[in-house]
C-alpha cells in the first residue's frame, strides 16, 4: 500500500479517486506542529526557551493538542505502507509541513520518501505529479521556519514591553502592526486634511449635427486648470472669480480650434496572482479577502459534478503571473474556435514574476479552459460562480487582441478680455475592435455582486470617465453655446482603506505575503485596532495609541521598509542565497537593541499618558488611561478626584431612547464590558439603561410569547442577548430554561435527532442538529423534507436568488446534485 498525505480532508477525497486502489490518501489536516504560544515550555522537568537564541535560533516545536490523534493514524499508516507521497501545498509553507510530517511521524528508515507537487486537482494533474515526485526542499522548508520564528520573537517580546506598558492580552506583529500603522496613518491624514476650493465650468455645445456634446474648460492663460486634487498652476478659486468668468464666456463666439484623431490601444491584464484576485473580486464582486480565499480553496480542492469531485482552478496561493507552456496553447486554441482568429495575437502573450523566488508557481487559472461559466452555473454555488467567472475570463483575457478604439481629442479656444485665452477640451471614444473585452462582456452582469451597478468590461485600468459621444466634426466649424455651468467642488481626502485597497497598499510595499492578508485583516480587527465603517477601516482609539506607543519604542520594526526588507531575506532563504542561522542573526541584533530602547523610553500607558483634556470636576489635567473596558481619561489627582471621560465615543444612530427612569433624552451610547449599552446622560448616579446590540441600535424590552416555562410555570419571554434573539424564562438566568427553536417535521439526516436553527460567530443563521457536537450535520440552507426528483435525496434547501435587475427568487436546491427548481 502506497500512503499519500495532503493538508485538507476534502482534497484526500478528491485524490483517493483519481490513485484508485493500491493506494491510501489521508489528511494531516493542516499543520501538525507549531511553536508554543509561550516563550518557554517544559522538556522533563527543566523550563527551556522555545526559540534557543544563544543556540543558533533552534526552535523546540510541540504536536498540538488537536493534532495527537491526527499523528497517531499517520504514524500506524506509515508502518504498513510500502512508500510514502507527501502531498501537502505546492508553496513554502507545504513544504515545511512535509518536513514537519517527517519529523513527527519518523517512518521507517527503510521506507522509500518522495515529495509531489499538486498544482491542479484533476487526473492528469495527479498522474504527471505522481510520476515526477522530487525531495523535500530544506531552503523552502527553511524560509519557512525562519518566517514563523521572525513571527514568533516578534510576537514574544514586543507583545511583553505591550503587557508591561499598555495591558495584558495585547498583541504586535511583525505585519499585523505595520497594517495597522497603514490604517492609522491614513485617518491621520484624513483629519490634518484641510479641503481647497476651486471651481469647474463645463459647456453643453452643439455642432451642424447632433448628438450635443459636453466641453470643460480645461486652461486660461495657457495654464492648465485645477479639476481636482492634483495642484495646478492655475485655479478658479472663488464664486464671484467663476460666475464673471461664466458671463464673459457666455458671450463668446466658438468653433473647433483642435481635431484629433489616433488610435488607441488597450491590453489585457496579467492573469491573477493571489492579491490581485483579492483586489478584484473585492473591488467587482464585494467579497472579503476571507471569503475570496475561502471559494478558491473549495475551486481548487474539487467540486462535484456527480461523478467524484473535480478540481477547477490552479493553486490559489501564488505571486507569479506566469502560465505553463500547456495552458496558454489550451487557451489559444479556445480562443481561436470561441472568438475567432483574429482575436488572437500573433505570438503568445508572456507575464513574468517580479522575482525568480515568487516565480515558481502558475498564475491562477482554470484547470481545464473549456469549461466556460456557463457550463458550470447549476453545478456551482453564487459564491463559487462568480468567482469561477473572474478567473475565467481573465485567464482568457490574457491571450487575446488588444482592444482598439479611435479616440478624438476636440478643442475650442475663446480669447478673453484680459488678453488670456480660455481652452475648452473633450474627448470621445469609439470602439473599432472590442479584442479581450469579448471575454469580459460574456455574461458579464453575473460576475458582478447582487445589487452593485457595474459592467465587468470596466476594470480600474480600462476606464476614463470623461470620454464623451462626439457627433462627426471638421475643423473650423462653428460651435453653439447652449448652456455653461459653474460648479463649486473642493479637494477630497484619501479614502479610507477597504479591504481590496489595503491588500493592494500591503502588496505594493512588499509586506507580508497574500495567502497570510486574510488572517491579518481579522486580526487587527479581533484584537479592536481596527473597525469598518461603511466597509472601510478606521482605528480605533486603542488601535492608534498602540501604534504610536510602538513607534515611539519600535520606530525601525513600524517602519514598512524594514518588513519589505525581512520579506527579502525570506526570499533569499528561499533561492538559497542566504543561510538561516545568518538571516536570524542579522535580524536579532538590531532587534535586541530595539527592545532595550523600547523598555526604557517607551510610554506607560498604565501609570497615564498626557493628554491635552482638563478634568471638568477640578480643572486638574488629564491622562490618558487603560481600563477593562478600554481608554479612558482619569484625572491626575485621582483618588482626590474621581473624574473620568471615554475616549471614544461610539458613533450612535439617529434615535436615542428616553431614560427609563428619570424621562431624560437624548441617552448617550457608552461601551461597557459586555458590548455597547445607552445609558442616563447622569449615569453612574442614575442607573437608567437601556440594552444595544453590537451596533449600538436599541433592543426593545422583553416581550411575553404567551407560553408557560415547563420547569417553573412562570411566563417565557422573547429577550436579546449577545448573540441576538432568544425565548427563554422570564426568571433566566436563575431559571436556566431556554426554548429550542426546532424545525418541525425535519429529523436530522444523519442521526434522526432534531434541527434547530443557529447562528455562527459571525452572525450568519445556518441549520445544524441538535445533538451537537455528536452529530456534526448542518447546512446553510433551510432544510425542506421534500426528495429531490434527479438524485432521490431525502431533503432540498430553500435558497434565494438575486438575479440582476430582477426581483429575487425563492428556490429549492439540491445538496447532491444542485438541481434547482422554483419554491411553492
Amino acid at each position: 500500500m502506497k500512503l499519500v498525505i495532503v493538508e485538507s480532508p476534502s482534497k484526500a477525497k478528491t485524490i483517493t479517486k483519481y490513485l484508485g486502489k493500491g493506494y491510501k490518501v489521508l489528511a494531516s489536516v493542516g499543520h501538525i506542529r507549531d511553536l508554543p504560544k509561550n516563550e518557554t515550555m517544559l522538556v522533563g522537568e527543566a523550563k527551556v526557551d522555545v526559540i534557543d537564541i544563544e543556540g543558533g535560533f533552534q526552535e523546540r516545536y510541540e504536536i498540538t493538542k488537536d493534532k495527537e490523534k491526527v499523528v497517531k493514524e499517520l504514524k500506524a499508516a506509515a508502518k504498513e505502507a510500502t512508500e510514502l507521497y507527501l502531498a501537502t501545498d505546492p508553496d513554502r509553507e507545504g513544504e515545511a509541513i512535509s518536513w514537519h510530517l517527517l519529523e513527527a511521524i519518523k517512518p521507517p528508515k527503510t521506507l522509500p520518501v518522495h515529495r509531489v507537487l499538486f498544482n491542479e486537482i484533476t487526473p492528469n494533474g495527479i498522474q504527471k505529479a505522481m510520476a515526477a515526485p522530487t525531495e523535500i526542499k530544506m531552503d523552502l522548508v527553511n524560509a519557512q521556519r525562519a518566517r514563523r520564528v521572525l513571527d514568533r520573537l516578534v510576537g514574544y517580546k514586543v507583545s511583553k514591553v505591550l503587557w508591561d506598558k499598555v495591558r495584558r492580552g495585547l498583541s504586535a506583529g511583525r505585519v499585523q502592526s505595520v497594517a495597522v500603522r497603514l490604517i492609522v496613518d491614513r485617518e491621520r491624514e484624513i483629519q490634518a486634511f484641510n479641503p481647497v476650493e476651486y471651481w469647474v465650468l463645463k459647456g453643453r455645445f452643439s455642432a451642424k449635427v447632433p448628438p450635443s456634446f459636453q466641453m470643460k474648460l480645461m486652461k486660461l492663460g495657457g495654464q492648465a486648470l485645477q479639476l481636482g486634487n492634483k495642484e495646478t498652476k492655475r485655479r478658479i478659486a472663488g464664486g464671484t472669480e467663476a460666475e464673471g468668468l461664466r458671463a464673459e464666456l457666455e458671450k463668446a463666439t466658438y468653433k473647433v480650434t483642435g481635431l484629433e484623431t489616433k488610435e488607441k490601444k488597450r491590453n489585457p491584464s496579467a492573469p491573477f496572482t493571489t492579491a490581485k484576485l483579492q483586489q478584484e473580486a473585492a473591488q467587482k464582486l464585494k467579497y472579503s479577502v476571507q471569503r475570496t480565499m475561502q471559494n478558491a480553496q473549495r475551486l481548487y480542492e474539487g467540486v462535484d459534478f456527480g461523478e467524484g469531485p473535480v478540481g477547477l482552478i490552479t493553486y490559489m496561493r501564488t505571486d507569479s503571473p506566469r502560465l505553463a507552456p500547456e495552458a496558454v496553447e489550451a487557451t489559444r486554441e479556445f480562443i481561436a474556435k470561441a472568438f475567432g482568429k483574429d482575436y488572437l495575437p500573433a505570438k503568445a502573450r508572456e507575464y513574468k514574476g517580479k522575482s525568480a523566488a515568487q516565480d515558481a508557481h502558475e498564475a491562477i487559472r482554470p484547470t481545464d479552459v473549456t469549461r466556460t461559466p456557463e457550463s458550470l452555473r447549476a453545478r456551482l454555488d453564487p459564491d463559487q460562480f462568480r468567482l469561477y467567472a473572474l478567473i475565467w475570463r481573465r485567464t482568457v483575457a490574457c491571450q487575446m487582441e488588444a482592444a482598439r478604439f479611435d479616440e478624438t481629442v476636440v478643442q475650442s479656444e475663446v480669447a478673453l478680455k484680459n488678453g488670456e485665452t480660455a481652452l475648452f477640451e473633450a474627448k470621445g471614444e469609439i470602439e473599432r475592435f472590442p479584442g479581450w473585452l469579448a471575454a469580459y462582456r460574456a455574461d458579464a452582469k453575473e460576475t458582478t455582486a447582487e445589487g452593485v451597478d457595474g459592467d465587468a468590461t470596466n476594470t480600474a485600468d480600462e476606464e476614463d470617465e470623461d470620454t464623451a459621444q462626439l457627433p462627426a466634426l471638421t475643423k473650423g466649424e462653428t460651435l453653439k453655446l447652449e448652456h455653461l455651468d459653474a460648479d463649486q467642488q473642493f479637494t477630497k481626502p484619501p479614502a479610507r482603506f477597504n479591504e481590496g485597497s489595503l491588500v493592494k497598499e500591503l502588496e505594493e510595499d512588499g509586506i507580508g505575503r497574500p495567502s497570510t492578508y486574510a488572517s491579518i485583516i481579522q486580526t487587527i480587527q479581533s484584537r479592536d485596532y481596527v473597525k469598518k465603517v461603511e466597509a472601510r477601516f478606521k482605528p480605533t482609539e486603542l488601535g492608534m495609541v498602540v501604534t504610536d506607543l510602538l513607534i515611539q519604542g519600535f520606530h525601525e520594526f513600524m517602519d514598512p521598509k524594514y518588513t519589505s526588507g525581512l520579506e527579502d531575506s525570506l526570499d533569499k532563504i528561499e533561492a538559497g542565497d542566504l543561510t538561516y542561522k545568518k538571516a536570524m542573526t542579522d535580524f536579532w541584533k538590531p532587534f535586541e537593541k530595539l527592545l532595550k530602547h523600547a523598555a526604557k523610553e517607551m510610554q506607560n500607558l498604565k501609570a497615564g499618558v498626557p493628554s491635552d483634556r482638563t478634568c471638568k470636576k477640578c480643572s486638574s489635567p488629564m491622562l490618558k488611561r487603560i481600563g477593562r473596558n478600554g481608554l479612558f481619561l482619569g484625572c491626575t489627582r485621582y483618588p482626590d478626584c474621581d473624574g473620568t471621560e471615554e475616549l471614544e465615543q461610539m458613533e450612535e444612530p439617529e434615535d436615542a431612547p428616553e431614560c427609563p427612569l428619570c424621562g431624560t433624552q437624548p441617552m448617550q451610547l457608552r461601551k461597557g464590558q459586555f458590548g455597547p449599552f445607552w445609558a442616563c446622560p447622569n449615569y453612574p448616579n442614575c442607573k437608567g439603561i437601556v440594552k444595544a446590540d453590537p451596533k449600538g441600535i436599541p433592543v426593545p424590552p422583553d416581550q411575553p410569547t404567551g407560553e408557560k416555562c415547563p420547569t417553573c410555570g412562570k411566563d417565557y419571554v422573547k429577550r436579546h442577548g449577545r448573540y441576538g434573539e432568544f425565548v427563554c424564562c422570564i426568571d433566566y438566568p436563575k431559571c436556566k430554561t431556554v426554548k429550542k427553536e426546532i424545525l418541525e417535521g425535519f429529523p436530522c439526516p444523519k442521526c434522526k435527532s432534531d434541527v434547530a436553527p443557529r447562528k455562527s460567530r459571525f452572525g450568519k443563521l445556518f441549520y445544524g442538529c441538535t445533538n451537537y457536537p455528536k452529530c456534526d450535520w448542518l447546512t446553510w440552507d433551510k432544510p425542506v423534507p421534500k426528495s429531490c426528483p434527479q438524485c432521490k435525496n431525502a431533503w432540498m434547501g430553500e435558497k434565494t436568488r438575486k438575479p440582476r435587475g430582477k426581483d429575487p427568487i425563492q428556490v429549492l436546491l439540491c445538496p447532491e446534485c444542485k438541481h434547482e427548481e422554483p419554491l411553492g
